[in-house]
């Protein structure tokens, strides 16, 4: 309630206004209570007005704009009220007259007495017609509602979308930061990449440098140790030799003379070969040790460039996270600017937007009041210069009828000079005389002739072949149509008479209306009595159009199906149409059902005057045709909504149907049929009975209901055959 208190609607301020502008006429004046003291305005006897027409509202605005309040004192004590000021507002009545002609109104005379009781009299006073101001300001302030209301969900509007904006904005700068950092962690993977490979060509080409390094040191040590083993097999044989010769030399001295001076030098041999032998073991322990060196330092330098590259990489990724999170805050920080710059840039829009359409009304309305001005000095310009080129124009004026009547006479006399000289020809020969007067003769005969069998024709083809543009669906067939349809009912390859609702599922009750209506209409088609129009209404896609066509068949009628939608594009070749139709419907030998569908598009109800004066004349005419019972034709009328039919059409309608939802047993029957009908005898496939009974129970049409047939298994008629002992077919 204080919402409300706060922010009054648009109608709300109108009647407030409306009801402020009455007020001084409801009250206890006298002048009400005479009728002839009264603008004729305020009565509503709309019965003694005529030529009423709704008024141009953005005119009476504009003129209301140029209108000017003035403020004034009378001169006379008699002139107004003497609780009040001299003082008071007024609008002139020759100001108002240029502008509201209509408004202001020339009193001969006037004639008051004033405080002293001397009579007084003024002539040739201008009268305001206050009823004809106050229709003005409500006329105008009903514009500017209208134009209040077109704001304000023009604003309304502008705010939906800048909502959509702003939602779409965050939108972009989710998907912008989730863009960004799958490109961070890329170039992050990248780099990390980048360094990696780069160590690794590093480490290959140390790697190369120190192969071809050791390779080098391995060949130096294999000559060294080559010249080595070479010196020691060189001492070796000459220590062999030196032996050899002391054991040929020990043995000369043995065999010469024992003497102990002998061991002492085999002794001393023996151990100088002793010392070479230990010399050796120490060359190839040194040898030895320093292949361990070398080992040793190829694993220390190998473990410290590992240990340098994982440094490596931990400062890389330090890196990149301190990059990532400057870039996050570089991000945020360029979105809540971004964001500010938006909100500024629509603050701007919004106020252009107001401007401009400010500028647009202030445009407008000086556009209205200069082609107003400009049409007024234009009528003038023309006026004047009428009035002062009169004689000119009337010179004018008569030199073009003295042209054109001479050369008018001169085509007459022409024309007569080779109709005399034509009939002179004809006359001064009888056999050419003859001839002219047969040759006229047959032409008016054949012409009459030629007309009068193309009429004849058309209306022949029109009656045989055609069929109004109204009619979208029709069941009219021809002689021989007719025969072969016979023909097959009578070799029973097609349903006969009276099965046509055999394949349609209604409920018991709408089942029950619906033949009780067909079997009347049949009866009454019959014995040649009047048909009863009904009304089949219901919400879409019950059944109404399909009853219709079936309804029809089963009373021995033709069908025409059209849509109430069809006739107001038509304008004002609906009434033609409407009557083509019904004369078509006249031409049927059997009888029409005549079924329009969406019947409220052209049938509703004139009470409310939003009716066009097409669709008035339509209904008019559907009127008009059904107004006298007849035995040639049917009409019913399907429509959702009942209520806004006309009371006139509802008149003429005896019978009404509803088609209400299928319940759950209609919806098996449906589920059923169609199954039968797709399925069952497509793929060869029979439903199985319950064992207790052959044929299951019966529903009412003397077919198994589909509550006992549904809930079964189906079986294909095959692997029933082999069940029985019999080889299936195929």
């Amino acid at each position: 309630g204080r919402a409300a208190a706060c922010a009054p609607t648009t109608s709300s301020l109108l009647a407030a206004a409306v009801g402020t502008l009455l007020l001084p006429l409801t009250g206890g004046n006298w002048l009400l209570q005479c009728s002839s003291c009264v603008d004729q305005a305020y009565f509503a006897d709309d019965k003694i007005k005529e030529n009423v027409r709704d008024a141009d509202l953005p005119v009476l605005l504009a003129q209301l704009k140029q209108i000017r309040v003035r403020e004034f004192d009378h001169r006379e004590d008699e002139f107004y009220n003497k609780f009040f000021s001299k003082r008071q507002l007024g609008i002139m009545a020759h100001e108002v007259q240029p502008i509201m002609p209509s408004a202001v109104a020339l009193l001969p005379e006037r004639r008051w007495t004033n405080a002293k009781g001397v009579s007084n009299m003024t002539k040739n006073v201008m009268l305001l017609r206050d009823s004809h101001l106050l229709m003005a300001a409500i006329g105008s302030l009903q514009h500017l509602a209208a134009r209040a209301e077109y704001w304000d969900s023009t604003i309304e509007k502008l705010d939906k979308d800048v909502v959509a904006i702003v939602e779409e904005q965050t939108d972009n700068r989710k998907k912008r930061e989730d863009m960004i950092d799958q490109i961070v962690r890329t170039v992050a993977k990248v780099e990390v990449l980048q360094f990696s490979h780069a160590k690794t060509e590093e480490g290959f080409v140390r790697l190369d440098a120190d192969v071809g390094r050791f390779r080098s040191e391995q060949v130096d040590n294999h000559a060294a140790v080559l010249l080595g083993l070479e010196d020691g097999r060189n001492r070796t044989i000459a220590q062999d030799a030196v032996i050899q010769a002391f054991k040929d030399e020990f043995r000369e001295a043995v065999d010469r003379e024992a003497r102990a001076d002998l061991v002492e030098k085999r002794k001393a041999s023996e151990a100088d070969l002793e010392v070479a032998n230990v010399k050796m073991q120490i060359e190839k322990l040194r040898w030895e040790e320093e292949q361990k060196t070398i080992q040793m330092r190829e694993e220390e330098k190998r473990n410290s460039e590992e240990h340098s590259s994982k440094l490596h990489q931990a400062r890389v990724a330090h890196e990149l996270a301190q990059k990532k999170a400057a870039d996050l805050e570089l991000l945020t920080e360029q979105e809540a600017s971004n964001i500010r710059q938006e909100e500024a840039k629509r603050a701007g829009e919004k106020e252009l937007l107001l401007l401009r359409l400010a500028s647009d009304e202030r445009r407008a309305e000086m556009g209205v009041q200069e082609a107003i001005e400009r049409a007024k000095v234009e009528e003038e310009a023309k006026i004047r210069s009428a009035r002062e080129n009169e004689d000119v124009n009337t010179r004018h004026m008569r030199a073009e009828m003295q042209e054109k009547r001479a050369q008018t006479l001169a085509a007459i006399k022409a024309t007569a000079d080779i109709a005399a000289s034509w009939v002179s020809s004809v006359y001064s020969s009888p056999g050419n005389l003859l001839l002219g007067i047969g040759s006229v003769v047959s032409c008016i005969g054949g012409v009459y002739l030629a007309r009068e069998m193309a009429v004849l024709l058309r209306e022949q083809l029109n009656k045989r072949l055609g069929r109004p543009s109204l009619v979208r669906k029709t069941n009219r067939r021809g002689f021989f149509q007719e025969s072969t349809t016979w023909l097959l009912r009578l070799l029973r390859l097609r349903k006969p008479r009276g099965a046509e609702f055999d394949d349609v599922v209604l409920h018991p009750k709408l089942q029950a209306q619906v033949m009780r209506l067909a079997d009347a209409t049949r009866s009454a088609k019959r014995r040649r009595m009047p048909l009863q129009h009904a009304m089949f209404y219901g919400p879409p896609g019950t059944g109404k159009t399909m009853v219709a066509q079936r309804f029809a068949e089963y009373s021995g009628l033709e069908y025409a199906i059209m849509s109430g939608g069809d006739v107001a594009p038509l304008e004002e070749q609906a009434v033609t149409e409407l009557h083509k139709l019904f004369t078509w419907v006249h031409r049927s030998r059997r009888g029409v059902l005549l079924f329009i569908d969406e019947a409220d598009a052209f049938l509703a109800s004139r009470k409310g005057g939003l009716m066009s004066e097409t669709l008035r004349n339509a209904l008019t005419t559907i009127l008009y045709h059904t107004g006298t019972p007849t035995s040639q034709f049917m009409m019913v009328i399907a429509t959702n909504r009942p209520g806004d039919l006309d009371a006139a059409v509802l008149d003429r309608l005896d019978e009404s149907i509803e088609f209400g939802l299928p319940d759950l047993d209609a919806r098996k029957g449906m589920v059923k049929l169609y199954f039968d009908m797709y399925i069952a005898k497509p793929l060869r496939i029979e439903w199985k009975r319950p064992p207790d009974g052959k044929d299951g129970k019966k529903g009412t049409n003397g077919k198994a209901s589909p509550k006992d047939l549904a809930p079964q298994a189906a079986v294909p008629a095959g692997a029933k055959a082999g069940a029985d002992g019999k080889a299936p077919d195929g």
